[in-house]
This record gives structure tokens, C-alpha cells and sequence, in this order.
């Protein structure tokens, strides 16, 4: 508790005074409370086993009821994560040039490990690293052996199929088909489409995440529209209104498709179905 104390006050210090002060030593030693801040790199823990290690996440990770829920940003979540008494804090890697939350974090004492969960390289390299971090190599490597073995049956599968003109919408309004906003080239979506079997309609729009208006839409000539909007109501019947459109639709309200996790295969396997009509 005391440590939690000294950590708390130089937060709070530093926050009124922007002193200059020495920060405190990050804690050594073995690794036995963790916080992680991306529902993706918490389900990897379980899948190491390493879920007894979690004192705190998001309300977005799938965690036991008495793991705190902790915000991902701001000041807020700086002092809520130092209540916890972490050895070591999970978060994504900023593409920005500085983390603030991973700054304050370091100035209090506080180990932080950032990783990057934007590919499915990304995945792998996750796994892998958490098991070296967490004394979970083992099980790291099998999940890794599982993880390449179902996605090398999914891709052989479909290899010698016509892929299919793909649309992935993950965000619109959620009575209507308008505003629309769909994976383009580059983006973690657009790797899905390729390793289920598909082409991305919007291959050509030179940016990761492209607006589509209604006329847009109906000009891409999409074989399959995939809508992965959580809010979206009224099931398929948004799409059914509009007159011209060719392309089967599937709604998938379930965020696992959207969670760079260890389930990636699997979630690629259901994706590839939808595509290919099966």
C-alpha cells in the first residue's frame, strides 16, 4: 500500500507542479499484477493462462467481475491504473510520437509494455511477446502453432476460388444506409478480406478508410457487403430498400471478427464462409 501511496502522490504532484523531480524507480522483479488496455492483448493473456495475473482492464476487455475496470486514457486512467499496484501495464502502441498516458505511467514508476495490433503480424508478434513477458513461453508457442495451422487451412481452402468484390462497412447510421465509412487498402480490415478469400472493392481508394456515399456504393459493383456496425437496427432491411443493389449482405454485430486476438483464424474461417456463400 505504501507503494501505492508514493506513486499516487508524485502523480498528484507532478500534475499541480510540473516539477522536475526524480521519478520513482520502475518496480523490478518478477511480474505478477498486470493491467492491459485493449481487449485484444487481455484474451491473449487467458489464452496463456496468464489470467490470474489481470488486477485491471478496460470495460471493453472480457474479464472475472472482480478485475477493475480502469479507463484507457487521460488523467482519469492514470491514477485509476496506479490504484491497482501494477507490475507491469498492456496498452497499444501510440502512431503518435508521444504516449501520454505511457509517459505519466513511466514518470510514476510504472513498467509499460506497448505493442502494435494493426496486422495480423501484429497478432503473432503479441503472443509471442506477451508469453516471453509473462513466463508463458510454452504456451505461447503452442497457441502460435494452433494460430498458423488454422489459418493455413482456412487459406488453402479458398486459394483456387474467384474472390469475391468485397465492401466492409464498420461504421454508418444506425437506422440508415447513409454516412457510411469502409475498410480501403492498408487498413487491419482489408488484411481480413485477403486472408478469408476476398478482394476489397475499395483496393483503389488510396486511403485505410474510405466515406462511401450512396451512389459510390452502388457504382463499386460489390459482390458482398459485410456490415459490422454494433448499433446498426433493423437487421438487413436498411439494405433491402435500396433499389440496384446486387450484393449479398451479411450483418455481424459480433466484435470478435473486429478483435485482433488469438480467435483471429477462427474469425477469419467465418468471414471466408459469408464470402464464399457456404
Amino acid at each position: 500500500m505504501r507503494d501505492i501511496a508514493v506513486r499516487l502522490l508524485f502523480f498528484v504532484g507532478f500534475l499541480l507542479t510540473g516539477c522536475g523531480c526524480d521519478a520513482p524507480e520502475p518496480r523490478s522483479g518478477p511480474i505478477r499484477r498486470v493491467v492491459c488496455l485493449l481487449p485484444s492483448f487481455t484474451e491473449t493473456m487467458s489464452a496463456l493462462g496468464a489470467a490470474p495475473m489481470l488486477v485491471g482492464c478496460t470495460r471493453f476487455c472480457k474479464a472475472d467481475a472482480d478485475v477493475a475496470r480502469v479507463p484507457w486514457q487521460d488523467a482519469a486512467a492514470v491514477e485509476a491504473i496506479l490504484r491497482t499496484d501494477p507490475d507491469l501495464v498492456i496498452k497499444q502502441r501510440s502512431r503518435r510520437a508521444h504516449d501520454p498516458l505511457a509517459d505519466a505511467l513511466a514518470r510514476a514508476g510504472v513498467r509499460v509494455l506497448t505493442l502494435p495490433s494493426e496486422t495480423i503480424a501484429d497478432v503473432r508478434a503479441a503472443i509471442s511477446k506477451l508469453g516471453d513477458v509473462l513466463g508463458r513461453e510454452e504456451a505461447a508457442r503452442r497457441l502460435l502453432t494452433r494460430f498458423d495451422a488454422r489459418l493455413k487451412a482456412v487459406q488453402e481452402k479458398y486459394r483456387d476460388r474467384t474472390r469475391p468484390r468485397v465492401l466492409f462497412v464498420f461504421d454508418r447510421d444506425p437506422q440508415a444506409i447513409a454516412n457510411v465509412r469502409a475498410a480501403g487498402p492498408g487498413s487491419f480490415l482489408d488484411e481480413l478480406i485477403h486472408a478469408a478469400g476476398g478482394a476489397n472493392a475499395l483496393a483503389d481508394a488510396g486511403r485505410a478508410y474510405v466515406s462511401v456515399d450512396l451512389e459510390r456504393l452502388l457504382r463499386l459493383e460489390a459482390d458482398v457487403i459485410i456490415d459490422s456496425v454494433p448499433q446498426a437496427t433493423g437487421g438487413l432491411e436498411p439494405w433491402r430498400e435500396l433499389k440496384h443493389l446486387t450484393a449479398r449482405v451479411h450483418a455481424v454485430r459480433d466484435a470478435t471478427l473486429l478483435v485482433p486476438g488469438p480467435r483471429l483464424p477462427d474469425a477469419i474461417a467465418e468471414l471466408a464462409e459469408l464470402l464464399h456463400g457456404e
